[in-house]
């Protein structure tokens, strides 16, 4: 067998094997187990708890929901200025100019919750409760 029909025979079979995984896989990606997307999806799957004094800081630092949702979906992990090695871990995820720290237990039992690190200053929320007290469940839609 010539050299040049084993290169043919390479493509053909190397052709099939791709529309085979493109088949099979669709547009599923690979980038699931990469560690900010895994840190993502840890957030996602988690309930949130927040507290007065939390829920007056975002507004104050004008955070909606959907806000805080584009965050997590398309924003980047920051693992240079995220603390990993403590419980809950903290990670501090960037989009667009806003970002927000959230700290994540290591028991996936627990829930998520944002940390009191925001731009602006607000006096008016040093009045609330900082207990966390409630409950949140954000609703993820599938990235398009």
């Amino acid at each position: 067998m010539s050299f040049w029909r084993r290169v043919r025979i390479y493509i053909l079979g190397l052709g099939i094997g791709s529309l085979m995984v493109l088949f099979l896989f669709g547009d599923r990606g690979c980038g699931g187990w990469l560690p900010g997307n895994r840190v993502k999806t840890s957030i996602m799957e988690s309930l949130f708890e927040t507290s007065e004094y939390t829920n007056c800081k975002l507004t104050c630092n004008e955070f909606t929901k959907e806000k805080i949702q584009d965050i997590i979906i398309e924003g980047t992990v920051l693992f240079k200025e995220s603390e990993t090695k403590i419980d809950p871990r903290q990670y501090k995820i960037e989009y667009k100019e806003s970002s927000l720290t959230f700290a994540v237990p290591t028991d996936p039992d627990l829930p998520v919750y944002i940390l009191d690190v925001f731009k602006n200053e607000c006096p008016s929320c040093d009045t609330v409760s900082k207990e966390l007290n409630r409950t949140v469940k954000l609703n993820f839609k599938k990235k398009k």
